[in-house]
């Protein structure tokens, strides 16, 4: 009887999710992917694409993959992850994730937040995704970046300010020479945050940096 009274609504379609997590497994089916991405630097593309707008402003990292489009019920889900201090939600991020959105690394990382905002936050989900990932191919996890300083969120900046804001925001917390590094990240719309990362890792020496985001790229 409890479990007809406190049942889980899927905060897709705002119906009973019978899987135990906040999306449902109907919504997990339809979110969509995009539906090509650029041979080049491998940002989502609407169109198949030999380069792309985006190649130029990947001056650092190597490749970019970006899962799943930022609508829908996966928009709402990361907005209460990192805005609505939503408790809930890991295994569903987790579930997100196929083997083959892996490549071959030495070391799975991801985007550091700032100390402030992990106190604030309950969930971290770059974090999350990251250590699900290397569980998932028995790549070693690591925390390789430390976030020197607090920065505006991405999202309140205009494209030609958020480079700005984030630069010099990292620094590299490890030997990284040689290596050959997965970045993570759960959201990505620009790539500033991401190409940041990825700088001062290839400065410190990592022969390979590629980045992962769960959501992002053209909606």
């Amino acid at each position: 009887m409890l479990s007809e009274i406190f049942y889980l609504k899927c905060i897709g379609c705002g119906y009973r999710s019978e899987n135990g997590l906040p999306i449902c497994d109907d919504c997990i089916e339809e979110l969509e992917k995009h539906p090509h991405e650029c041979e080049s630097c491998g940002y989502p593309s609407n169109i198949p694409a030999k380069v792309c707008g985006m190649c130029k402003s990947a001056v650092y990292r190597d490749r970019i993959r970006i899962a799943y489009k930022y609508k829908g019920a996966i928009r709402q889900f990361i907005k209460e992850i990192k805005f609505a201090y939503r408790v809930t939600g890991a295994k569903t991020l987790k579930k997100l994730v196929e083997n083959e959105m892996i490549g071959d690394y030495d070391i799975i990382s991801d985007v550091p937040s700032h100390y402030s905002r992990k106190l604030r936050r309950l969930n971290h989900p770059a974090q999350g995704l990251a250590e699900h990932m290397a569980n998932l191919t028995n790549i070693k996890y690591a925390k390789i970046l430390t976030r020197t300083r607090r920065t505006e969120y991405q999202y309140k900046l205009k494209k030609n300010e958020r480079h700005v804001n984030v630069m010099n925001a990292f620094s590299c917390a490890r030997d990284v020479d040689g290596l050959r590094i997965l970045l993570i990240d759960d959201i990505i719309t620009t790539g500033s945050t991401t190409e940041e990362c990825s700088r001062i890792l290839k400065c410190s020496g990592a022969s390979k940096v590629d980045v992962f985001a769960l959501t992002g790229g053209h909606t």
